[in-house]
């Protein structure tokens, strides 16, 4: 069964010249304007939103859901909602039965999205006039339809989902963050620590620097959407890992469940900021969500479960204590 183990470590760094050498490495791949291009296509047009802070620091209660996401309260057209903080999406979405109560609009537009079983499927567009988010309102706002049916799981007249969309990237790479799972809040707030080394490269989907135990780097998307974490296929011959079981099994993403071929690492130990992690009978899955660059692997929520988990995008810097 995977688990994920995490103690703290000494600090690790990443050397100004090695932090340049993957930022020129994967500067195509991770597709820096890929977001704004996104954003164009959900509208079918040229795409022009307003960010408004009321408060440049504030925090919102954190929820885990029994399928172990993170949720938290937002207002979208002044109508309160529940949104999973979803790292791992590169557009903020709606599920589609939401769509007439919280008085979205449809444009003319829509987005290929891929999903972790490499599924592909044209997702409707959609605008908000206003989305608050705490002591952030964001206006004209683009989103995208999740299909409701791969969403919802009820139990009597409740849905044990207990979420009406999600917060993607397009909103929490423009914010310094924290997730903290020990008080159970949702923090955005100035940055106000001097950042000695990056860890971080900025683009359409979070990409962390960690470093193995040979202290060379290896790149990890972070999907916060995602319970558990899951390593490429190509990092097995790449850096020797045992495979200890080959099958399929069933992966939750942006389409609902679906089936996946997989294997099962035995394996892995790396470093984060001050952070050992373990990963242990971890799947394969999905790691070339662009064209042109793939990940090692990506991590999910788990690595900074009954921890704090820090994301500065301001100084391109991730602090996991």
């Amino acid at each position: 069964m995977h688990s994920c183990k995490v103690q703290s470590h000494t600090a690790v760094s990443v050397e100004k010249a090695a932090y340049e050498e993957q930022r020129k490495k994967v500067s195509l791949g991770l597709f820096p304007n890929a977001l704004s291009k996104a954003q164009e296509q959900v509208m079918g047009k040229a795409h022009a939103w307003d960010m408004r802070y009321y408060q440049r620091e504030f925090s919102l209660p954190l929820s885990r859901n029994i399928f172990g996401l993170f949720t938290i309260p937002v207002y979208i057209n002044h109508v309160k909602a529940v949104f999973v903080v979803d790292t791992g999406a590169q557009i903020s979405g709606v599920k589609s039965d939401k769509i007439a109560q919280l008085k979205l609009k449809k444009t003319g537009g829509s987005l290929q999205i891929g999903s972790i079983g490499g599924t592909q499927r044209d997702m409707q567009g959609l605008v908000a006039d206003s989305m608050q988010l705490g002591g952030l309102e964001v206006l004209n706002m683009a989103m995208i339809a999740l299909d409701s049916s791969d969403f919802s799981l009820r139990f009597g007249n409740i849905d044990v989902f207990g979420f009406d969309g999600i917060l993607g990237w397009d909103i929490l790479h423009q914010l310094d963050f924290e997730l903290d799972d020990i008080a159970k809040q949702f923090i955005v707030l100035k940055n106000r620590f001097r950042i000695p080394y990056p860890n971080m490269l900025q683009g359409s989907f979070p990409c962390f620097l960690v470093k193995r135990l040979d202290q060379k780097i290896s790149l990890f998307g972070f999907d916060s959407g995602s319970r558990v974490s899951w390593i490429g296929e190509h990092a097995i011959q790449k850096h020797a890992l045992t495979v200890v079981h080959e099958g399929s099994a069933m992966g939750f993403g942006v389409h609902g469940l679906e089936r996946m071929d997989l294997k099962i690492i035995r394996e892995w130990t790396l470093f984060l900021d001050k952070a050992e992690i373990t990963l242990k009978d971890t799947m394969t899955g999905r790691v070339r969500l662009f064209d042109d660059f793939v990940f090692d692997g990506v991590f999910g929520n788990e690595i900074f479960r009954k921890r704090r988990i820090r994301m500065i995008n301001s100084a391109q810097m991730v602090l996991l204590a």
